[in-house]
C-alpha cells in the first residue's frame, strides 16, 4: 500500500488510520496561510492534530538569506530542520493540512522530495477528510519528537530557476502551468504583494490551484478525469512541465497533480514572487 501511495503522490484516510501505530510512518502538519490572515496554524495544531503529527512550517524551513518567499532552503538547513521534526530517511512521511490540501501540504510533499526523500505522500482531502470518514484528533499537548539524522540531496529535476524558465520559454520545450487565479493570470488583478508588474511568463497556460481539486470533498480530482483535464489544457502526456504560481507554494498542487498522473514535473521555486518583479527585464504577457 505505501508503494502505491508514493506513486500516487496521496494517501486516503482509511488507509492513513490503518498505519498509525507504525513508528516508521511520520505525520506533519503543513497548513500554510498568507501573510495578514486571521488563522493561526500552529496555534491550531497545538490544539489538535493527528496522531503525533509535527508541524512543518513552510515560511520557517526556508531560505532567510533571500527576499523570496519561502524560497527552498540548503540542503544542510533543511537536515537541520527536517531532524529537528523526528523524521530520517527510512520513515514514510504523511503530510496533511487542517483545512485541506491546497496550501502547504502539496508545498511540504514537493520540499521532501526536492530534497531526495521519496517515501512521502499528501493526505487525500486533508483534515476535514480525516474527520468525515471519523477519525478522532489527538488533544493533548505536542511531543517533542526525539531528533533523527536526516540527510538530504537535492533534485536538480524536481527544481526550476528563473533562468531555465527563461530557456524554456525560448526553446519552447516544456509546458508552464501557472496556478495563480484567472484575473491575476490574466493581469487585470493587482498581484498582493508590492512591486510585481501584472500578468504571466510568455506561453503559460492557467490551471487555478483550486481546479484541481473536487468540491464535493476537497479531494485531488478521479485520476480519469484529472488525466483528461491535463490533455484539454494543453499538455503531452510524459513532456517536461514547470509550474508555477505567486510564491511556489499552489505550483506544487499541480506538481502533485502531474506526479499523480506519473508525469514529471518541476517547480519555479521563485514563482511570480521573482518573475514578475517590476525591476526585473523579464518579459511579461497580459489576456487584457
Amino acid at each position: 500500500m505505501i508503494e502505491e501511495t508514493i506513486r500516487s503522490g496521496i494517501i486516503e484516510a482509511i488507509n492513513l488510520h490503518t498505519l498509525l501505530a507504525d513508528s516508521s510512518v511520520k505525520l506533519v502538519d503543513a497548513t500554510f496561510v498568507m501573510p495578514g490572515s486571521a488563522d493561526n496554524p500552529h496555534a491550531a495544531w497545538q490544539q489538535k492534530r493527528i496522531g503525533n503529527a509535527t508541524f512543518f512550517d513552510v515560511d520557517d524551513i526556508a531560505d532567510h538569506s533571500t527576499d523570496l518567499p519561502h524560497m527552498l532552503p540548503s540542503a544542510e538547513e533543511f537536515e537541520s530542520k527536517v531532524s529537528a521534526l523526528g523524521i530520517g530517511n527510512d520513515d514514510f512521511v504523511v503530510v496533511y493540512g487542517q483545512s485541506g490540501m491546497v496550501m502547504g501540504p502539496a508545498r511540504a510533499w514537493w520540499m521532501l522530495r526536492a530534497m531526495g526523500h521519496d517515501k512521502v505522500c499528501v493526505l487525500n482531502g486533508g483534515l476535514p477528510a480525516w474527520l468525515y470518514d471519523g477519525y478522532e484528533l489527538n488533544t493533548n499537548p505536542p511531543e517533542t519528537p526525539p531528533p533523527s539524522e536526516f540527510k538530504a540531496k537535492l533534485r536538480l529535476d524536481l527544481v526550476t530557476t528563473m533562468k531555465g524558465v527563461s530557456n524554456a520559454v525560448t526553446a519552447q520545450n516544456a509546458t508552464i502551468f501557472d496556478a495563480r487565479p484567472p484575473p491575476r493570470f490574466n493581469g487585470t488583478a493587482a498581484e498582493p504583494r508590492e512591486g510585481l508588474k501584472s500578468g504571466h511568463i510568455p506561453g503559460s497556460k492557467n490551471i487555478p490551484a483550486g481546479a484541481l481539486i473536487q468540491m464535493k470533498n476537497g479531494k485531488l480530482r478521479e485520476r480519469e478525469d484529472l488525466y483528461q483535464f491535463f490533455i484539454d489544457s494543453g499538455y503531452k502526456p510524459n513532456t517536461p512541465a514547470i509550474t508555477t504560481c505567486g510564491s511556489g507554494v499552489t505550483a506544487c498542487v499541480i506538481a502533485l497533480a502531474l506526479h499523480n498522473q506519473g508525469f514529471p514535473a518541476s517547480v519555479y521555486d521563485g514563482s511570480w514572487a521573482e518573475w514578475g518583479q517590476e525591476l526585473l527585464q523579464t518579459e511579461v504577457e497580459t489576456s487584457k
